[in-house]
């Protein structure tokens, strides 16, 4: 039976329109990070994730942009070491808010020797954007 270990929230913001940070095109940004203990865990250490992220345009972005998330295993590694989920953007309204959200696992993670395991969600776009909120990140660890 799985054994639950830990779950963390890194929350960057609460509530829509509530930040107005920049995005620069091509520029990945650390929008959360979180410290799961995992004491005790048996076999089979697995984690879940879930965040949530909005953003707004200066302009139509062009029919090709991409807006991404990367989730890294580690505090500092590189976003596209341990890319999870991206979705494309398409002719969005550079009126409208533009909300993208991850579900995503990691599965047979290594027991870190420090018995913390560190993630860290990266938001990319190709396009600029700013960042307005809502901003969250969740994981859950469990193992057997």
């Amino acid at each position: 039976m799985p054994q639950f270990l830990d779950a963390r929230t890194s929350q960057n913001a609460s509530y829509g329109n509530t930040i107005s940070i920049p995005l620069p095109a091509n520029t990945p940004a650390a929008i959360g990070q979180v410290g799961l203990n995992v004491t005790g865990a048996g076999g089979n250490l697995r984690v879940q994730f879930s965040g949530i992220a909005e953003l707004s345009f200066p302009e139509t972005p062009p029919f090709d942009s991409v807006i991404a998330f990367s989730i890294v295993r580690g505090a500092e590694v590189s976003p596209v070491a341990y890319a999870l989920y991206s979705v494309s953007v398409t002719e969005a309204n550079p009126n409208a808010v533009q909300v993208v959200t991850i579900e995503a696992s990691d599965y047979n993670v290594p027991l870190p020797p420090s018995n913390e395991l560190v993630y860290t969600l990266y938001l990319f776009c190709t396009t600029d954007a700013t960042r307005i909120g809502i901003e969250s990140f969740n994981a859950a660890a469990y193992s057997d």
